[in-house]
């Protein structure tokens, strides 16, 4: 986790070749893709063929009459996509993508926007979603099914709140010599409302060769020297903005993650040495919004108000960073809060030539703090030339430019900094450039995503992207730590060293198999990323420690329960707990049990681990409970209509008065007060009763409560 903290997102500069194609039937004549005399001699396939193979395996939505073909050259893979969209609200699209050399289907994607919320309780079961995702996998890719191996996703979890369909997910991981090859897979996502797949994708890696594993070293080897080489580091965790609407100050936390230095703790499984980085790899980092990425900004934890930087200061500020262009243009600026630092305030200035065509490559981007006046971005294009002979300066000599650029736009910061060791990227390093990543230091150790970056482009010998993040907080002291030997001993009994094939990407297309063992790698977000160095607890990538992780629940004692597959949709999002894979469904359920799934099954990112405080504070909070003087410690019919009716939002309706029946015998016994809510709630179909007597008093089972819950976020997600 460490070096990938330390990294925003890193964004390929790629050579794409890009032709776009508008059939008859959607906007004109067809056109004939013509791929680069370069890489004609991968191409085998045509864009007719290319679209006759879709069409062949997938049916597209009839909706979807706009089509646009694209033709790609990526990291020596050619393929089309054919892209579907819908030209009438409320929109979607239909993806397909065919290897131009195979004709094999690499990916599709069916996105659909709903016109309205399309949450629905799932209609196929996870075996019956299993056997057609695998229908379609023998389809499509059967030929490699001898070298996959079905990995079940156990880690899935469901929110209730969700307007999207619910999705099973499937993985084949590819498998050579009996070892996994973790990135060589397929993926599958099938629909649990109509068993319809919405996404597949393959990925395989051809041409390898793949080291003899007779001889690797043993376990335990491999277990010393992970320990001997201090795998893991100390360093300053700043968990992530999660509600720019609702900032709060970022929680720091001392903590032991794996080192950058290293390949995702990687050791080489033949030799025993540790995987390093090459410094000469290299990553290109993209830093502004040209490139696609939002950048993130220099965090004040304050309350966000008038900029202390007027925006003309701010582009004289730029200004004295670079020399603008005569030719550009400041075409907008907007003051906007930053999505990783609510708090803080950023110029955002963008200069165009004018006027500005199709093609025109020039621009400028700057990110200014509206409070600090600090230079938060800046984005050129690159000079690239193909019949640009001029020497490319080393990387050394780029460092230099760097720095330069450096000490000047942040001359104080930049002693603070440490430069990071390259992190490779899987694909074609432009030559003529190099990314440097120099990290932020307190009290000797390095800050998680507190860093400066910089692209220099080797040819015009200067800084053309440039990124800072740089957090105003205070830092906790780093007494009373547990041992690094300690920390390596809890992260290696959450996540134990594994034997697997991995790809390390070299310059210019080159590709390495190296036979590791690796930490185990676990696809669900609630897996060990670090250990929080004073308690030792194990922390997921967001820092909850481990009581807290959201991870679904299967229950061994609800076969042939009449709630069997809504106890078990509870399950996956976590709820009913209590009594871990035992859910005694039989058992009268408390309103806490109730209010706690109800928190848990919605999500929206809230700790798994709630106080019984906590509970009724946002029970209140969300209108499950009005006006009431006490809490019922067993749940009634009575009460579980009240609750479940304030969730869909119909109380109002429920308090009208005179115009509610029910056919049950013992109607007499329902209170005026009570009846809109039974009657609504028997009417919607909330609660299983089927006696001839309501008994509104009457104790409520756990397997009621949680058909009551999934069908009540039916109807809230149907309205």
């Amino acid at each position: 986790m460490g070096h990938k903290r330390f990294l925003n997102i890193i964004v390929a500069c790629l050579v794409i070749l890009q032709f776009s194609v508008y059939p008859k039937s959607a906007l004109g004549a067809d056109q004939t893709i013509s791929p680069a005399a370069s890489v004609s001699e991968k191409v085998l396939i045509s864009a007719d063929q290319a679209l006759q193979i879709a069409k062949s395996n997938f049916q597209i939505p009839q909706k979807y009459t706009q089509l646009f073909t694209n033709f790609n050259d990526y990291n020596g893979r050619t393929s089309y996509s054919l892209n579907w969209n819908s030209t009438e609200p409320p929109g979607g699209s239909f993806n397909v993508e065919v290897d131009a050399s195979t004709g094999k289907i690499l990916s599709m994607n069916n996105w659909d926007q709903p016109g309205q919320p399309s949450f629905k309780i799932p209609t196929i079961t996870s075996s019956e979603a299993e056997k057609i995702a695998l229908e379609l996998v023998t389809k499509l890719a059967g030929d490699y099914l001898p070298d996959l191996k079905l990995v079940k996703n156990e880690g899935q979890v469901v929110t209730l709140n969700n307007y999207q369909p619910f999705m099973y997910n499937f993985r084949w991981m590819r498998v050579v010599n009996g070892i996994p090859f973790p990135g060589n897979e397929i993926n599958v996502s099938v629909s649990g409302e109509d068993g319809q797949v919405q996404n597949y994708y393959f990925n395989w890696s051809k041409d390898l060769a793949f080291p003899d594993a007779s001889k690797v070293i043993s376990l335990e080897k491999a277990n010393q020297v992970f320990t001997d080489t201090s795998m893991l580091e100390l360093m300053y965790y700043l968990s992530p903005a999660m509600d720019i609407n609702n900032p709060k100050p970022l929680r720091v936390l001392p903590v032991y993650s794996l080192s950058s230095q290293y390949l995702n703790g990687a050791i080489d499984a033949l030799s025993g040495n540790p995987v390093t980085l090459d410094p000469q790899v290299g990553i290109y980092k993209a830093m502004g919004a040209a490139m696609g990425d939002t950048p993130t900004g220099v965090s004040q934890d304050t309350k966000v108000n008038d900029p202390q930087v007027s925006r003309d200061k701010a582009v004289e500020i730029v200004k004295k960073m670079i020399d603008i262009p005569n030719d550009l243009t400041l075409r907008n600026s907007s003051l906007n809060p930053d999505w990783q630092n609510p708090n803080t305030q950023v110029w955002q200035l963008d200069w165009r030539p004018e006027p500005f065509g199709p093609g025109d490559n020039r621009y400028l981007n700057a990110r200014v703090n509206a409070n600090t006046g600090d230079l938060i971005s800046l984005n050129l294009p690159s000079t690239i030339n193909p019949s640009d002979s001029s020497e490319p300066i080393t990387r050394e000599e780029a460092q230099q430019v760097a720095e330069e650029f450096l000490k000047r736009a942040q001359p104080q910061h930049f002693t603070e900094t440490k430069l990071q060791t390259p992190y490779p990227y899987g694909g074609k390093m432009p030559p003529n450039l190099q990314s440097f990543n120099y990290v932020r230091q307190v009290n000797g150790i390095p800050v998680s995503n507190n860093m400066m970056n910089v692209a220099v482009d080797t040819v015009s010998k200067r800084v053309i992207q440039y990124n800072m993040n740089w957090s105003n907080v205070e830092f906790p002291g780093l007494d009373n730590l547990i041992s690094l030997n300690q920390a390596t001993e809890i992260f290696l009994k959450e996540r134990p060293l594994t034997l697997s094939y991995t790809l390390i990407y070299q310059q210019i297309e080159q590709k390495d198999v190296r036979l590791v063992y690796q930490p185990q790698i676990n696809y669900s977000p609630s897996t060990a990323q670090m250990i929080d160095a004073k308690t030792g607890d194990p922390l997921d990538w967001s820092g909850k420690p481990k009581s807290q992780w959201v991870v679904p629940l299967y229950f061994n004692d609800i076969q042939g329960n009449f709630a069997e597959k809504e106890i078990g949709l509870m399950g996956l999002t976590g709820a009913f707990g209590e009594y871990g894979d035992q859910f005694n469904p039989n058992k009268t359920a408390t309103v806490l049990e109730l209010l706690r799934a109800m928190a848990i099954a919605e999500g929206n990112g809230r700790d798994r681990v709630l106080s019984d405080d906590e509970v009724l504070k946002l029970a209140k909070e969300r209108g499950w409970m009005k006006g009431d003087t006490y809490v019922l410690h067993e749940l009634n019919r009575e009460y579980l209509s009240k609750v479940v009716i304030r969730l869909i939002g119909m109380e109002k309706a429920a308090q009208v008065k005179g115009i509610y029946t029910v056919p049950f015998a013992d109607v007499g016994s329902i209170s005026g007060d009570s009846m809109g809510y039974i009657a609504l709630t028997w009417g919607l179909g909330l609660l299983k009763i089927d006696d001839t007597h309501f008994a509104p008093q009457k104790g409520v089972t756990r397997a009621e409560a949680a058909y009551a819950l999934v069908h009540a976020y039916d109807v809230l997600n149907r309205k």
